[in-house]
């Protein structure tokens, strides 16, 4: 191309694997304005343009040296998720004119030059260096004048010291300031952060942050619409100042050591609030029926407290639609029934009362609600049968878990309707009859735990149907015939994603044939490992071991069955050679 007058180039993903090369036709434009990269697997080469250039997205790619990244009249650098490493210099900063800068999700280490900073925030608007490996004291960073710097992002690195530079306060224009996951202690700044009249954002979550929640820290919330100071050892309640904060639309509290009735007395009067996060916090009482009042909570957040009484039954009451999607009420003290003016909750997707003394049937009202697609109340006392009809009459169901209850009957027919189901888990209860064979429609299904009940009949083979099982107990039931050979079915041809990332805990029983089965999986979003570790199932065997993390695939392509118990049963028979080919069993 002799003549080029291109000004905007974008060959963002495309499988670009080569560098880029010292002699392209993209350096002969001299009215190139904007190049997008991004999202290829360039590992660098020549990449100086002309100083027409303005924007340069170079993100998503293998890039890792420093060197490239020269900047002369650019006012937007996006080097974000590459392979960048070393410190950070200076020289990184000799352009004047940039606006937008973003280092994240790379392996820069160090501290960060004082005097990068300060040459930056006389330009930059838009800052983001999270993700990292900085270190050293944030107290020694310089934002200089800080005229205009609306987002400063410098979350997920190793920043530690008990003190705010004095010099963010005049960072007056900021609207978004993240500093979670980071090493800072000590108490919360009140007053330099209050004194951020524009601040809509502040993450401070994931430090070491102590002692009270500072009231002058309410100044801010003329603007302010997210607040998330969660996993920090903060004491105390919520300040009274808080009722100004009319903006708030998400409040992150949660895994702290707060008590008091700021959720009745503060929180409840926050009209814009949809988000609401407290779990694992010493909240005791019953749960505030007013944090319902206004219509535009979609989540409510309670885990992991000390409340009593019974579940509220006036969650949605009011004349107005109710915009609840989720209600997480695990591992509290909560006692009586499930309400069923719950069923009025026409826009529930998520019900997790798990780890309390209810009891009673699950209201017929719930299993009919449009939306819900989790239900988890597992560790009650829940009496009464699943009806048939789940999945027909309303549902659209993933995680239906309900073990370690009292529920009777037979498993429902409708189950196999339920098509985008993921976790299935109805063990330890005293469900009779046959385990239906439409459950092989089920592709999605990738853990069923039927163990502990008193369900009879084969085992029927259309489980090898089941795409995406890995996890499969059916132990101490009274289930006869043969083992299919069909449960290799899919040995080699699973692919992993379905549960990845859920919560769990793994109670394995290390008691030898004393003990039935080989353990149990439980669902552990929002428990307390020492409430579990009290849990009657822990101690039914004379040594367990409880694991617990996140779910992850043993595998990322070709996998099969990795969990299969079928102990205690009467089945007759061989072992189907075809088990053979479950190699990550």
């Amino acid at each position: 191309i002799t003549s080029c007058r291109l000004e905007t180039v974008d060959l963002s993903s495309n499988n670009i694997s080569e560098p880029f090369p010292s002699r392209s036709f993209l350096l002969s434009c001299d009215h190139l304005a904007s190049v997008n990269l991004s999202h290829n697997s360039i590992p660098g080469g020549s990449l100086s343009f002309g100083s027409s250039l303005l924007q340069l997205d170079l993100s998503h790619n293998q890039i890792s040296d420093t060197a490239l990244l020269t900047c002369q009249n650019l006012n937007l650098l996006n080097v974000s998720t590459n392979k960048l490493t070393g410190k950070l210099s200076d020289s990184l900063f000799s352009c004047k004119n940039l606006s937008t800068l973003d280092l994240s999700n790379n392996t820069f280490s160090g501290e960060i030059p004082s005097s990068f900073l300060a040459k930056a925030s006389a330009s930059l608007e838009y800052l983001d260096l999270s993700s990292n490996n900085f270190t050293g004291k944030f107290s020694n960073l310089d934002f200089g004048q800080c005229r205009s710097i609306t987002l400063l992002k410098l979350a997920h690195n190793a920043l530690s010291g008990d003190q705010f530079p004095v010099s963010l306060g005049n960072c007056q224009v900021l609207e978004t300031l993240d500093l979670s996951n980071n090493k800072l202690e000590n108490k919360i700044p009140g007053v330099l952060l209050g004194n951020l009249k524009k601040l809509r954002q502040l993450f401070l979550g994931h430090n070491h942050f102590s002692g009270e929640i500072p009231t002058e820290l309410g100044k801010a919330c003329g603007t302010l619409q997210e607040l998330d100071i969660s996993v920090n050892n903060l004491s105390g309640g919520l300040p009274s100042s808080f009722t100004s904060c009319s903006s708030l639309v998400s409040l992150n509290l949660g895994h702290n050591q707060l008590s008091g009735n700021f959720l009745s007395s503060i929180v409840s009067s926050l009209p814009s609030l949809r988000y609401l996060y407290v779990p694992f916090n010493n909240i005791t009482g019953p749960v505030p029926l007013s944090l319902t009042n206004g219509t535009r909570l979609q989540v409510l957040d309670l885990s992991s407290n000390a409340f009593t009484g019974n579940v509220p039954s006036g969650f949605c009451s009011s004349n107005a639609p109710s915009t609840l999607e989720k209600i997480l009420l695990a591992n509290n003290f909560l006692s009586g029934t499930v309400p069923t003016e719950l069923g009025n909750c026409k826009n529930l997707k998520a019900i997790d009362l798990s780890f309390n003394n209810l009891i009673g049937p699950i209201p017929s009202e719930i299993w009919s609600l449009p939306n819900l697609s989790d239900l988890v109340m597992w560790a009650n006392n829940l009496t009464g049968e699943i009806p048939e009809g789940i999945c027909i009459n309303g549902g659209n169901l993933e995680t239906l878990i309900l073990n370690n209850n009292l529920i009777t009957g037979t498993i429902p027919r409708s189950i196999a309707k339920c098509t985008n189901m993921i976790w299935v888990s109805l063990a330890s209860n005293r469900l009779t009859g046959d385990i239906p064979s439409g459950i092989g429609n089920l592709i999605k299904l990738a853990i069923l735990q039927l163990g502990n009940n008193s369900l009879s009949g084969q085992i029927p083979a259309e489980l090898g149907k089941c795409q995406s099982l890995i996890w499969l107990d059916l132990n101490s039931n009274d289930l006869s015939g043969s083992i299919p050979s069909e449960l290799a079915n899919q040995a080699g041809l699973v692919s992993p994603g379905t549960v990845s990332g859920k919560q769990f805990a793994f109670v394995r029983n290390e008691g030898g044939t004393s003990c039935r089965g080989a353990g149990g999986l439980v669902e552990f979003e929002g428990i307390r490992a020492e409430r579990l570790e009290k849990f009657p199932m822990v101690h039914s065997c004379p040594s367990t071991r409880i694991y617990s993390g996140l779910t992850v695939y043993t595998f990322t392509s070709n996998g099969s069955m990795i969990y299969l118990d079928l102990s205690y049963n009467s089945l007759s028979g061989s072992i189907p050679d075809d088990l053979g080919t479950l190699s990550y069993l």
